[in-house]
């Protein structure tokens, strides 16, 4: 695998860069073994397959790897790759080709466990349902159901993500969410109000055809190490990857160049780049812009003056030199893209950033198009489906909203759907499930982001009428998340928890034993031991075949949620017979973004037969119109949107160079027709080559598109989807239809769209760089809530003001800035040294929160320290070495940790994984949990210390940025790890010394 980050400098990089980066990318076979991990480079022994080999799919990061598990006797006993999965041809990182061991890892959850007088006392399923689902009844009718909290999982399958909203809704609450919160909201948010959806343009194999990539906040050789595969064919074909980042990565030394700016000043940067491109190149497509593009005039006459090249290197730290050279490239790139990942998201200005890199895109005109537009590479590996099928506070399944529009779709589909026997209206949910409390039904809920201050309702204005009393967390660690004291402080308060995973997780480890709350611990099935379908980075589906039984006494996702649904009153929306059931009433009910095609058939044909599907495009060209289940001009996985049953689906968004029946189409028109200044906000009319019909026009999205549903078959065309791909029809001539065919819909309001064309039922829209219902309607550079620039605040570039009802609580982030510009002086050290700015990432073999890759022991043994860069110059100053402990101080915690002293971080900056727990300033959380419970190497969790701080429009916390003084522990701050993991971490250094 990839080289360990300890000790390693840029000198050292150079020499392993890209010439070394597909080592990351390990094929081969994976014989399981128990006992004690072995040494790197160990004789595995002979490859030994089993009796069957099982298609599957990787659980750990989004790029969706292919794998086969070989199964003997109904156990997993080894693995080997899938050569012709056309996404990772066979390629698998450290965390995928270790996958066996999760499921046969001893520390699982076994059986369902309650916590009583401080001790883990075994209960059976059919006890501890019944009593789970007892005490949340008490709570709705003493309280409300607004009293308890839900939290879902960017790890469940497809199916069990939509039952996991469908579960708390019918329960009649919003207060459910998921890791996408806290990773990708901020991309959400800003991309869809850019150009209509939040989603990445783009696949992974469409890497291999970049002109000039530019990588900003993320880290892909290590947070997604196997899609660089991709990224080194363009490079091989004279493409570049252009990382912009503080830290030298590991990605950095094996991109063709590098540009460092100081974490936080994303908006900014960018912005000097299209001042230079704008301003002094004219090299923006003028042509692109006028036909396609909404705000452009505006913002170049009134925002970008202010972010000219002096400025920005002001703010930002990069030399104008080094600005002008990247916006140079760019500028001269046949074709470029902007990705990014965590490093552009998690910040107070989080949406400003997402948006300010589409706009960079679109100036050059690069948008809507192969190896263009923004691809937003998501970490989990169903973050992307999770966050389609409406884990979320603030909408239902296919971001439909929670109006009331969007809650009487989503009862006809569940009345509809032939997978379950029950039945309900909107009054009913309205009257029933909400208790009559609309304000409560159409209100976002509470989310992952800022939970814990529902619970302790004492420091921020909370805006539903109780606190939070019961929280059930399914799949979710805590230590990703900031503020991570008051996690605890909120765990220790509330009056129950329940607890579904596969591990016991960071709740173990947070509770009081001798407190208060009942904890709860049900014994999660692994994906492998249940089927499913699951959603990559680049909207691709593809199904998870069940490999084995559930191991011990674990139940399904969906199993548990069925189960718990009848315990609950309302069994009768969730008696599925099958998971593919459930797959079906997605298909019936998702219809905004399309997951309407991927019925389970397909999804599996595609499984199947990956080798009919070329790597360059992931496009099926066959012979015949269909082979095995495949049709030909089928993309693999049937990215969304895929309208029907024969839409082969939408490999890149918004690319009008093919009939919308092939997978084209223009930008979503979600605006309306016009804008509030009356400007148009169709598209202009264009001749395609594929189109010998005249002129295809600007239209409006197709009338009922979203909630016509089809009348037998769950995946079939309606009449908008039908009307939409025709060319004898107009949009007019579709409300005409749907008018006489019983809905809604006055024809005379689409009477001028009568031009007969084909269109994707999204219709012609135009993208925007002005989104005037977000508060900053262009981005704008917004210092850091913990600033090393104090003086920029004061300046015209504070954090936003105040906001009463922010997802059920106050936010002020300007507040809190300013209280840490007092408490950062504090920092200063006694020879008058100021402090770090601080910002966090992830490392290769780890994933999430480390609850599941700290306890598997060939991952931890590979990567079993928890550590703090800091550049040679500034700990030779603070008299630290290499795997030195050294005390990390920011304005919320004192947080001990190990030194990794390496060049790869600028003078002012520190860098700390965010996989740890474990230690919690200096104390260990662990002691007390059974053995098998703990994890095999455990570490201080960073997020104890970073900002509380969180974006204005999606509640994104900002953990990229804070302020930090770095000193030599002491003996008695120093806490005592396990001998296994002392001795690992010898062994892990003496490894890095002598390479």
């Amino acid at each position: 695998m990839s080289r360990s980050m300890i000790d390693l400098d840029r000198r050292d990089f150079l020499k392993t860069g890209a010439a070394g980066t597909l080592a990351a990318a390990v094929g081969g076979r994976t014989l399981l073994e128990r006992g004690e991990a072995q040494e790197e480079g160990a004789d595995d022994g002979p490859p030994y397959t089993g009796d069957e080999l099982v298609k599957t799919v990787c659980t750990h990061c989004s790029v969706g790897c292919g794998l086969h598990l070989a199964v003997e006797d109904d156990n997993v006993v080894g693995q080997e790759t899938w050569d012709d999965n056309p996404i990772n041809n066979g390629g698998l990182c450290s965390k995928g080709a270790s996958l066996g061991h999760t499921i046969n890892a001893e520390g699982r959850l076994k059986e369902p466990m309650k916590l009583v007088d401080g001790e883990w006392v075994r209960m059976d399923w059919d006890e501890i349902l019944p009593e789970i689902a007892g005490r949340l009844e008490d709570i709705r009718e003493e309280t409300g159901p607004h009293a308890t909290y839900w939290c879902g999982s960017a790890k469940h399958s497809n199916e069990a993500a939509y039952l996991m909203r469908k579960l708390p809704s019918i329960f009649g609450t919003n207060n459910i969410d998921h890791q996408a919160r806290i990773c990708h909201s901020t991309t959400v948010t800003g991309i869809a109000n850019t150009w209509g959806v939040g989603a990445m343009t783009n696949n992974n194999n469409d890497m291999r055809h970049v002109d000039v990539n530019l990588i900003i906040g993320h880290n892909p050789i290590e947070s997604h190490p196997v899609a660089w595969q991709h990224f080194q064919v363009a490079q091989q074909r004279g493409g570049q990857h252009i990382v912009a980042e503080p830290r030298y990565t590991e990605t950095a030394a094996a991109a063709d160049d590098h540009y460092q700016f100081r974490s936080g000043t994303d908006v900014a940067f960018i912005y000097g780049l299209i001042y230079h491109i704008v301003e002094n190149l004219g090299a923006h497509d003028e042509e692109f812009i006028e036909g396609r593009v909404d705000g452009f005039d505006e913002f170049r006459e009134d925002v970008l003056p202010e972010y000219d090249l002096e400025n920005v290197s002001d703010i930002t730290g990069t030399p104008v030199e080094d600005l002008q050279s990247l916006a140079e490239t760019l500028a001269d790139a046949d074709v470029s893209c902007v990705e990014w990942a965590m490093g552009g998201t998690q910040h107070n200005n989080g949406t400003g950033n997402t948006r300010a890199y589409a706009m960079l895109n679109l100036v050059l005109g690069h948008a809507a198009q192969s190896a263009g537009g923004t691809p937003i590479y998501r970490g989990h590996d169903n973050v992307q489906g999770a966050t389609d099928l409406g884990v979320d506070a603030s909408t239902l399944p296919g971001y439909y909203g929670l109006d009331e529009g969007a809650w009487s779709h989503w009862a006809s589909v569940w009345s509809q759907t032939d997978g379950t026997s029950g039945e309900i209206t909107y009054e009913e949910l309205l009257e029933d499930r909400f208790q009559g409390r609309q304000e409560l039904m159409e209100k976002d809920g509470i989310t992952v982001a800022r939970w814990f201050e529902a619970v302790l309702d004492d420091e921020w204005e909370l805006y539903q009428p109780d606190p939070v009393r019961a929280a059930i967390w399914w799949g979710h660690g805590m230590a990703s998340l900031s503020e991570y004291k008051k996690v605890r402080q909120a765990i220790e308060e509330l009056e129950f928890i329940v607890n579904i995973d596969i591990h016991p997780n960071q709740i173990s480890e947070l509770i009081d034993l001798d407190g208060d709350t009942d904890v709860y611990m049900l014994p999660a099935a692994t994906n492998f031991e249940e089927g499913g379908s699951v959603t990559n980075t680049g909207r691709q589906i593809q199904w998870r075949h069940q490999a084995v039984t559930p191991r011990h006494n674990s139940k399904k996702d969906w199993v548990i949620m069925q189960e718990l649904a009848e315990e609950l009153g309302f069994g009768e929306h969730f008696d599925y017979d099958e998971v593919e059931d459930i797959t079906r009433e997605i298909n019936l009910g998702t219809r905004t973004i399309g997951y309407t095609g991927q019925t389970p058939e397909r999804i599996k044909a595609h499984m199947q037969n990956g080798d009919l599907f070329g790597i360059e495009h992931c496009e099926a060209d066959l012979d015949s119109e269909e082979v095995n289940g495949v049709m030909d001009g089928d993309y693999y996985g049937m990215p969304w949107p895929s309208w029907h049953d024969e839409h082969p689906g939408t490999p890149v968004l918004y690319d009008a160079s093919k009939p919308p029946a092939e997978g084209g189409m223009d930008f979503r028109a979600r605006w309306g027709t016009d804008g509030p200044e009356g400007q148009n906000m169709l598209r202009d009319p264009y001749e395609p080559d594929w189109y010998d019909g005249g002129e295809i026009e600007g239209v409006p999205q197709y009338p009922a598109f979203h909630t016509a549903l089809p009348d037998d078959n769950p995946a079939g065309k309606t009449i908008p989807v039908e009307y939409a791909e025709r060319d004898d029809v107009s949009v007019h001539d579709t409300a005409q239809a749907l008018a006489e065919a019983g809905h809604d819909i006055d024809p005379s309001e689409y009477a001028e769209y009568n031009n007969p064309q084909p269109d994707s039922p999204w219709g012609r829209g135009r993208a925007r760089m002005k989104a005037w219902n977000l508060t900053d309607e262009y981005p704008a550079h917004r210092e850091p809530a913990v600033t090393p620039r104090p003086d920029l605040v004061e300046n015209g570039y504070p954090c936003n003001d105040r906001v009463e009802d922010h997802w059920r609580l106050e936010l002020d982030n300007a507040k809190v800035q300013q209280d840490n510009i007092d408490a950062v002086e504090n920092l200063v050290d006694d020879e008058g040294r100021t402090p770090f700015v601080l910002t966090s990432g992830r490392q290769v073999e780890h994933t999430g929160a480390g609850g599941e890759t700290r306890m598997n022991e060939s991952l931890a043994y590979r990567s079993p320290m928890m550590y703090v860069q800091i550049h040679p110059e500034k700990a030779a100053e603070r008299g630290l070495e290499s795997g030195d402990w050294a005390t990390v101080e920011t304005p919320h915690a004192e947080m001990v940790m190990q030194a990794n002293v390496t060049e790869r971080v600028p003078q002012d900056h520190l860098f700390a994984p965010f996989h740890w727990s474990g230690v919690l300033e200096g104390e260990v959380l662990t002691d007390e949990l059974p053995e098998e419970w703990t994890p095999f190497v455990i570490g201080e969790t960073v997020n104890s210390g970073t900002a509380p701080a969180y974006d204005r429009e999606t509640q994104m916390q900002e953990t990229k940025v804070t302020l930090a003084s770095v000193t030599p522990a002491s003996s008695d701050e120093i806490p005592e790890l396990s001998d296994q993991q002392q001795s690992w971490q010898e062994a892990f250094l003496n490894r890095d010394r002598r390479s």
